[in-house]
């Protein structure tokens, strides 16, 4: 009977680690997959950037943009001036 409640224990203590291992390793993944979308929200940034740059002055006064505030446009989703 004793055998038995031990056994039950190490199992349930085993579980309780792998679960913890699970968790920890599903947490790694996530944070790897927002670095990478990060990564690529930055180089789609960096070529909107780019883009806008080499418009001429008319063609950003068309857009009703100054050259002085396109990062400021390209990131207007996260900057709150």
């Amino acid at each position: 009977m004793a055998l038995t409640s031990t056994n039950a224990t190490h199992s349930s203590s085993f579980f309780t680690v792998l679960s913890g291992v699970g968790t920890a390793i599903l947490n790694v993944l996530g944070r790897i997959a927002e670095s990478s979308a990060m990564a690529r929200s930055a180089e789609a940034r960096g070529l909107q950037i780019d883009a806008l740059n080499a418009k001429s002055d008319a063609e950003l006064a068309a857009m009703h943009l100054r050259r002085d505030d396109i990062a400021a446009y390209v990131f207007r989703d996260i900057m709150y001036v």
